[in-house]
């Protein structure tokens, strides 16, 4: 084998194992250093020299420097190779590896690339290195290629049971508005058409709904109503409509509307007025102007769903009528003063024509009736302060003229007539006092008749007695209120029954004359009982 010079071959070797360059990067670069290996094996083997072992590069590192031994061997085989040569005092012994100290060339090829890609070395191997004095630079343990694992971060408190963050898009503000103004914008556009929707609700319905409109009736409970029975596609479209045009004063009473109506038509019906008895008459009672409680009870008896002792029983019960009391204070305020009545609410039942299949009980049926006189009463309790009068005077003497007269000018003569007396003391000396304390609906009274021992006998108490004596109209009210003649100082009246014509005396003499004109006549009348 021929000879290789010493320095030469040491030339080749120093570059490899000294006078490698510092890395410019602690990231590994197993493939390069592979080659270099592989180089360097066969650059030993090129020239004619001695047969020496072929060392294994498979199992040599790819991260550990070339090993010093083959050197050494290599220079023990020259005797003129200097043992104390400078550059070899550092490392003969020092990084010679006891065995080879990565694994993984040794590893089949698919390894061998997964190896290579994250340079990592095992546990065991790194230990070898370490011992068999390997140079090696230090490295972090957070290295990109993967040599050593990065140490799981540690788990904060429910981090394991909260897989997932809820986080809000960046824009979630800008959203939240939109969505409101989405809803904004779609609610005004409903409550718009909900409130300006005046066409007819079913044009080709002809078939008539009766709706009754109670006096005092809000154009809430109107619209409530309509809309219930679907003659209006809403209360608010109702309520609307009439505000806007104006169209607020709807009158009372019983109307005959369809749903092909539309809205301009509806109201004008309203507007027009209704009629003052139901157009169904089979479901209603009806109390006539000036006629008494007892009256009214026979008819209430005769309804399968209430009775007459019942309904008696209620217009007296103290409790239920200091309750309407503290609804309807101007109307029932003076009733509360008033003693002996037979009825605690005699006189405070208006006349009108009621459906009673709209109340449950004769308590909302009283309550109707007493809500309606204070109704019609309102424009006028102002008046009545003006007066000496009490509302429930006012009612009393209102109940004697809405029995003794026909018509207004003669209820307002004979409101004359009996305050005439009263402003001086004067009994009034009625009929009708008396046909009530009898319990008795006669016609010709006799004097004995007139004796009766009774608060309401106005012919022996001065004064108005204990209060109403039936239950009288508005016209009768208004007439108290208005009297007529009150300079003529009339202070008698007589009435021919078969005519009704009146004549009114200033004293007893003319008044008896009066009487003897038409007394053939009252008497031939007969009596009822």
């Amino acid at each position: 084998m021929p000879f290789e010079p010493r320095n030469t071959r040491y030339e080749k070797e120093k570059p490899r194992l000294f006078g490698r360059k510092k890395k410019k990067s602690r990231q590994p670069q197993p493939n390069r250093e592979a080659q270099q290996a592989a180089k360097a094996v066969e650059t030993e083997n090129a020239g004619p020299q001695r047969a020496t072992p072929v060392r294994d590069v498979a199992n040599e590192s790819n991260t550990t420097p070339q090993p010093v031994k083959q050197h050494k061997d290599k220079e023990a085989q020259n005797a003129n190779v200097p043992q104390n040569h400078p550059h070899e005092d550092k490392s003969v012994d020092a990084i010679q590896p006891k065995q080879p100290v990565v694994e993984a060339r040794l590893q089949p090829k698919g390894n061998q690339d997964s190896k290579a890609k994250t340079g990592q070395l095992s546990r065991s191997n790194r230990n070898t290195s370490a011992k068999a004095g390997t140079v090696e630079t230090p490295r972090r343990r957070e290295n990109p290629q993967g040599k050593i694992p990065r140490k799981a971060p540690q788990q904060t408190r429910g981090e394991g049971k909260k897989q997932t963050k809820l986080t809000l898009p960046k824009n979630w503000l800008l959203i939240l508005i939109g969505i409101l103004l989405i809803g904004g914008v779609s609610y005004g556009v409903y409550s718009y058409q909900r409130n300006n929707n005046y066409t007819a609700v079913a044009p080709k319905n002809k078939k008539n709904v009766e709706i009754y409109v109670p006096q005092g009736t809000s154009l809430q409970q109107i619209g409530d109503n309509l809309a219930d029975k679907k003659l209006v596609h809403s209360s608010q479209a109702f309520t609307h409509y009439v505000r806007a045009h104006n169209a607020t004063n709807i009158l009372a009473g019983y109307y005959e509307l369809n749903a092909s109506m539309d809205m301009a038509t509806l109201v004008e019906s309203l507007l027009a007025g209704g009629s003052d008895t139901p157009l169904y008459p089979t479901t209603v009672l009806t109390m006539t102007e000036g006629e008494t409680i007892d009256s009214f009870a026979n008819k209430v008896g005769k309804v399968k769903q209430f009775s007459k002792k019942e309904f008696l029983a209620k217009v007296n019960d103290s409790k239920f009528v200091n309750q309407l009391a503290r609804q309807y204070p101007q109307l029932l305020k003076s009733d509360q003063d008033a003693k002996d009545m037979r009825y605690r609410l005699e006189g405070y039942l208006y006349p009108a024509t009621y459906n009673y299949e709209n109340y449950k009980s004769v308590d909302e049926l009283i309550t109707a009736m007493v809500a309606k006189t204070n109704a019609e009463m309102l424009p006028y309790y102002q008046a009545i302060n003006d007066t000496d009068m009490s509302v429930h005077q006012v009612l009393t003497v209102a109940s004697l003229v809405q029995a003794e007269g026909v018509g207004d000018t003669d209820m307002r003569k004979i409101a004359g007539v009996f305050l005439n007396r009263l402003d001086i003391d004067m009994p009034i000396q009625s009929d009708v006092a008396v046909k009530y304390a009898l319990h008795t609906n006669k016609v010709n009274l006799s004097v004995d008749d007139t004796m009766v021992d009774s608060p309401y006998n106005l012919y022996r108490n001065a004064g108005y007695g204990p209060g109403p004596f039936n239950n009288p109209s508005i016209q009768a009210i208004k007439a108290v209120l208005n009297p007529l003649d009150r300079d003529q100082k009339y202070l008698y009246f007589v009435a021919n029954l078969k005519t009704g014509a009146i004549t009114y005396t200033t004293n007893q003499s003319d008044h008896d004359a009066a009487v003897a004109k038409v007394d053939a006549t009252n008497q031939s009348m007969q009596n009822e009982k």
